[in-house]
């Protein structure tokens, strides 16, 4: 029997068709996610923004006190008015841009601004007297030597140097040192320099000088003086402004010698010379002297935001990316618990990719930063570093509960040694601890160490707070005595 035609159906007069319910579902959903997705994007970033605005207020009221500090102090105008000028000026840019609120670069400008005014602090601290330099910073094992015959000694924040003195770090050492003209030397891990005498400037004022014997320092100079960098085989001055490393091989004595910013005059004992300019790079073998090279830019880091705050129990993984330098091959990536990246959780040298992905397996706080190589195997500047911390949201090991108990705060006896006092306590793992206002690196454990400086005479208070995950926050105040001199 032929098959009978299929007969349509009479759609006359209307316009409308059928949708499954599968189909509308399927939209509710697609729905209901872009919805979740611009919840979490809008409270992304609100934290991320509000993140930052607190810091940027922490910074601005923390260069507000050094201003006002170093306002009613007369040396000022005689040997850091430069400086002082820069870190004035950055403040008030710091203020403007938090008033009109990009937070970012109100955070940046308070950073600049703080450090330059303490770099100001420190330097008058050393006035008045025959030092040279005093430590600011301390990580790991770093030794001092007094003069040539002297014992080996620790290293202490805050300790003074003098011409002749011989400081050496081990290989999970360093130090920051800062002069008297404000030039900070960060000494790195294997490294031996000697504080030299200084020298007249081109201006008039003295230089500050080293004599590094092997391994690698990173210098910044004032504003108004530059700083000589002997080494075995040459002499390097470091104009003033600028930022620069100098690095000798313990065995060889080959040097190398950059220029991330400023510039240097370079010379060898056999008397080559060399200008090396920003972002350039010079090696010394014997008496000969390389032409300059070119390094690579500092990369920018993306994602995440700096001092990003993550849930150990909601997040396993995190996304380290950076901006790509043009002419890079690869870049080197480190991630540390302190500041001057030393015993580092990860030293990687050789990543073509500007990605990285971490596993979270532990609380703390922690710092990264990322530089590039050129074809030719020249390193390029570090990158800025930036901070994460990573904390257990559940209370007493387990469940969804979050945390509203203060975190403990213990603190041991507070010795102090003139007008330097040291702390020492311990708190609950990956909370923020501040002394006096200052951030201070904690170990895997909680526990953590800070020289303080107290500069009046009598009784002064020594603030500890402990902040965790959560906001809860513990204070401890401490009174302790400063005899005078």
């Amino acid at each position: 029997m032929p098959a009978q035609p299929v007969q349509k159906a009479d759609r006359q007069g209307k316009d409308w068709y059928s949708v499954s319910v599968e189909t509308l579902q399927g939209w509710g959903l697609l729905l209901v996610l872009l919805v979740l997705a611009g919840i979490a994007w809008y409270f992304y970033h609100w934290y991320a923004q509000s993140t930052v605005r607190r810091d940027a207020d922490a910074l601005i009221s923390q260069a507000e006190t050094l201003r006002q500090r170093l306002d009613a102090e007369p040396r000022v105008a005689t040997g850091f008015a430069a400086e002082y000028e820069d870190g004035t000026q950055s403040l008030r840019e710091a203020k403007a841009r938090l008033a009109g609120r990009d937070f970012s670069a109100a955070r940046d400008r308070g950073k600049h601004s703080r450090d330059v005014l303490q770099s100001i602090v420190d330097a008058l601290a050393l006035r008045g007297g025959a030092s040279q330099a005093q430590f600011v910073s301390l990580q790991g094992e770093v030794e001092l030597r007094r003069g040539s015959g002297g014992e080996w000694q620790e290293a202490r924040n805050h300790v003074q140097l003098q011409a002749g003195d011989t400081v050496r770090t081990a290989e999970n050492g360093s130090a920051v040192v800062v002069f008297q003209d404000g030039t900070l030397y960060t000494v790195q891990p294997n490294t031996q320099l000697v504080v030299s005498p200084g020298s007249g400037g081109a201006g008039g004022g003295p230089e500050q000088s080293i004599e590094m014997q092997y391994g690698w320092v990173n210098l910044s100079t004032s504003q108004s003086t530059g700083s000589n960098v002997k080494t075995p085989g040459a002499v390097a001055r470091v104009k003033e402004s600028s930022e620069a490393f100098v690095a000798v091989d313990k065995g060889t004595s080959q040097g190398r010698f950059g220029s991330y910013r400023g510039s240097m005059e370079l010379s060898s004992n056999g008397g080559l010379t060399r200008q090396v300019g920003p972002l350039q790079q010079v090696v010394q073998t014997g008496d000969l002297l390389s032409e300059p090279k070119a390094m690579p830019a500092r990369p920018e880091p993306v994602e995440p935001v700096d001092d990003l705050l993550l849930d150990l129990d909601a997040t396993k993984k995190l996304v380290l990316a950076w901006q790509p330098v043009p002419g890079a091959s690869h870049y080197a990536l480190q991630v540390s618990r302190n500041h001057l990246f030393v015993d580092n959780l990860i030293d990687a040298g050789n990543r073509t990719k500007t990605r990285a992905t971490l596993g979270l397996r532990g609380e703390g706080s922690f710092q990264w930063r990322v530089a590039a190589f050129g074809a030719d195997g020249v390193q390029g500047p570090w990158s800025e570093p930036r901070k994460f911390r990573v904390a257990s949201a559940s209370h007493g090991g387990g469940g969804d509960k979050k945390d509203a108990t203060p975190p403990e705060l213990d603190l041991g006896d507070i010795k102090t040694y003139g007008s330097i006092s040291m702390v020492n306590g311990r708190t609950e793992p990956g909370a923020r601890v501040e002394v006096n206002g200052e951030q201070v690196a904690l170990g895997a454990d909680g526990s953590f160490t800070k020289a303080v400086q107290l500069d009046k005479e009598g009784w002064n208070i020594i603030e500890v707070r402990a902040r965790n995950a959560w906001g809860n926050e513990t204070v401890r105040r401490h009174r302790v005595f400063v005899e005078s001199p």
